[in-house]
């Protein structure tokens, strides 16, 4: 059976996707390089002119970021600690959280540290 996702549920993620970015305290132009694009696009989603679409590449980077903000909210209890930890520097990372998350790669790394983290407690 082929799942077929609404406009609804593009509407979500899209929001998610700027509440996640907002609450770890990223601007528009981090948020555009999460999604592997051009800030104009954030700004787009921002005022509900434009959905994530399934199947893209950003419609993945944005629920890995949503993924880590929620993980990241669990772990360290509050959106000002969760912005102090991206901000810091990371020995397990190697770096800072906020810059690596740039790109998938760095993305992803960071979205396993925290889960991995998570599993310990």
């Amino acid at each position: 059976m082929k799942s077929v996702t609404s406009s609804a549920e593009n509407a979500v993620l899209s929001k998610a996707f700027i509440r996640a970015g907002e609450g770890l305290g990223l601007d528009d132009d981090e948020l555009s390089a999460v999604l592997g694009g051009h800030v104009s696009p954030v700004l787009l989603l921002r005022h509900g002119n434009e959905l994530l679409q399934p199947g893209t590449e950003a419609w993945s980077r944005a629920i890995l970021l949503v993924e880590l903000y929620q993980s990241l909210l669990a772990l360290v209890g509050t959106e000002r600690n969760a912005k102090i930890w991206l901000s810091s520097q990371n020995r397990g990372l190697s770096g800072r959280p906020r810059d690596l998350i740039a790109c998938q790669a760095g993305l992803e790394k960071v979205g396993q540290y925290l889960a991995a983290t998570r599993s310990l407690i």
